[in-house]
């Protein structure tokens, strides 16, 4: 009788642990998409606003002001698509444990997308969180990575793909000769980090 009683203790818990866990992902789903969304309203925008300008007949003697990137911390800041994984997330700013529950996070001593360097995200493989990178083991050299920003759409090429320490944070070195990109996620139970080289096409 006892055993029986705690065989249905137990069955209770892991059922209870399971909807936590589904009930969980399927909130950090709905916040990206509705971030998704939200930031994919706020492109539309900028691309009327540019729109209106190029159609005045003054724009055209204005000069061009070099964009400064002013980004805070959570601050949206582009969605990046890999096709041949079905993947589309947010990217914010910064690479923080609450927002990387939810987006992916851009390692703010990195260089912003489109702009000479190593452009950096980091991101979850989890089951408890949003499961944003959980297939990104799947992707192959030669694969698409799209970035869209405010400031326009940046396609980068996958070059490289490799397993490293924790402890190895030299890919996220900066190279100012050529734009690259880089995505962290953590792999082998937490335990190492793969890594995801990629660079602009030309």
């Amino acid at each position: 009788m006892k055993r029986n009683i705690i065989s249905s203790l137990f069955i209770i818990i892991g059922l209870v642990l399971m909807v936590s866990s589904l009930g969980i992902r399927m909130y950090s789903k709905n916040k990206e998409a509705q971030l998704i969304k939200e930031f994919n309203n706020d492109i539309a925008l900028e691309n009327s606003k540019n729109d209106d300008k190029n159609h005045d007949k003054n724009y055209g003697k204005q000069k061009r002001k070099t964009i400064k990137y002013t980004n805070g911390d959570g601050d949206k800041i582009a969605i990046m698509e890999i096709p041949s994984i079905s993947l589309q997330s947010i990217i914010v700013e910064g690479t923080n444990m609450d927002d990387l529950r939810y987006y992916l996070g851009h390692f703010k001593d990195t260089t912003m997308p489109g702009i000479n360097g190593n452009f950096s995200i980091a991101g979850h493989s989890s089951t408890i969180y949003n499961e944003i990178l959980n297939e990104l083991y799947k992707v192959n050299i030669k694969d698409e990575i799209k970035i869209k920003t405010l400031t326009g759409e940046y396609d980068y090429i996958i070059t490289k793909k490799f397993v490293v320490e924790p402890s190895e944070i030299g890919v996220l070195d900066q190279d100012e000769n050529k734009k690259s990109m880089t995505i962290v996620t953590c792999t082998d139970k937490g335990k190492k980090r793969l890594i995801v080289k990629a660079e602009m096409k030309k």
